[in-house]
């Protein structure tokens, strides 16, 4: 065999070689997978944390966290003022919807106020605004962090929170959440708070900080009563905003609810799988709203199930802790998953029933029109 031959037999076997070891390589000895990198909820705020602008107190603003006197010598004494199942009284003022106005009050120091009215002393927000109309105003940020009796609280907001329920903070040390509707994507109301308040209701995720429970104090007929007229009474107000129908109250609906309560509460391991209720023992023992409980749409289904009602003329929602019914009807109409229970064009009856800090609404197609009566705004 020539030299060349050999010369040329050689390198086909190493070329070969090469090409085998090349192509098996991964096969024997794959690369390793890169990880997703995971971010530690117990973070340090100090470098995750960025400064948020705080814009001039004004209008409401102005009043939380002051005496009930000073508003009181400004915007007169309430029409009503409600006890709650907690530690704050609920005052109401205006007679009409466009005046409707809340007021949570604690030993004569104003905690919150709720405005879905519109006037001089809710600007620079007006109703209807939208949220690139509020972007022109301030920014909107997605982290706060501060401190609440020497411990250190850092608060996320989601992409939804910041386009339909975003954080305002006042140079006051206060805030304001500004509830948008996700059908018209249109300002609903804003609320007016403090620091305790915000760390009570917390309808944003919470990276440091221990979230404040509510206690009940109080428990009685009379008292759920009250609170299922107020929240169907801010549910008609919202729809009527969005150019909903109002829902439709009778005894029948209200009866309806009330059944289903009972109902669930008799045969829960029947509707909830043992990891729920686990999930829901908790919500109740821990009474956080960072430990909420809701059923699920197949839950729901399967407690309409066990009932008489139809269940393809029903839908409706179970949820706790509740600690102030206008606040969480507020969240609702902001919420996506939540608003389209209520965003039907079809008339329907609701039933609410209350439990201390537990809920239960109920909306079913409204069969007569004519026998039916709304909630009345007062």
């Amino acid at each position: 065999m020539g030299k060349k031959m050999k010369r040329l037999l050689a390198f086909i076997t190493v070329f070969f070689t090469v090409l085998v070891i090349g192509y098996l390589q991964p096969v024997f000895f794959p690369a390793e997978k890169e990880q997703p990198k995971i971010q530690s909820s117990g973070r340090d705020t100090a470098h995750n944390a960025l400064p948020y602008e705080k814009i001039r107190t004004s209008g409401y603003a102005v009043y939380v966290e002051g005496k009930t006197s000073e508003f009181i010598e400004k915007f007169g004494e309430p029409k009503e003022k409600k006890a709650t199942n907690f530690d704050y009284e609920l005052w109401i003022y205006g007679t009409q919807d466009s005046e409707y106005l809340e007021v949570n009050v604690r030993s004569e120091r104003i905690l919150a106020i709720k405005a879905f009215n519109e006037t001089e002393h809710t600007k620079p927000f007006n109703l209807d605004m939208t949220l690139s109309e509020v972007s022109e105003l301030t920014t909107i940020y997605s982290n706060f962090a501060f401190t609440y009796e020497s411990q250190k609280y850092d608060i996320e907001l989601t992409e939804e929170d910041m386009n339909y329920r975003p954080l305002i903070a006042f140079d006051n040390d206060t805030f304001a959440i500004l509830f948008f509707n996700q059908g018209s994507g249109e300002l609903t109301a804003t609320v007016y708070l403090n620091d305790e308040m915000l760390l009570t209701l917390m309808p944003y995720q919470l990276y440091e900080g221990e979230p404040l429970s509510v206690q009940v104090i109080k428990s009685d007929e009379s008292l759920n009563s009250e609170k299922s007229q107020q929240l169907i009474r801010v549910i008609n107000l919202i729809k009527m905003r969005e150019g909903l129908p109002s829902y439709y109250v009778n005894t029948e609906s209200q009866k309806n609810a009330k059944m289903l309560y009972e109902l669930l509460q008799k045969d829960q391991k029947s509707i909830i799988s043992s990891d729920r209720l686990e999930n829901w023992n908790q919500s109740q023992q821990e009474n956080l709203a960072t430990v909420s409980f809701t059923l699920t749409n197949e839950e729901y289904q399967k407690l309409l199930k066990m009932s008489p009602i139809d269940q393809r003329k029903a839908t409706g929602i179970f949820t706790e802790p509740v600690f102030d019914p206008s606040f969480t009807a507020l969240y609702w109409f902001s919420d996506s998953l939540y608003h389209s229970r209520f965003a039907h064009q079809e008339n329907e009856n609701i039933g609410v029933a209350f439990s201390k800090e537990s809920v239960l609404v109920l909306l079913q197609e409204a069969e007569n029109k004519k026998t039916q009566t709304t909630e009345e705004s007062e």
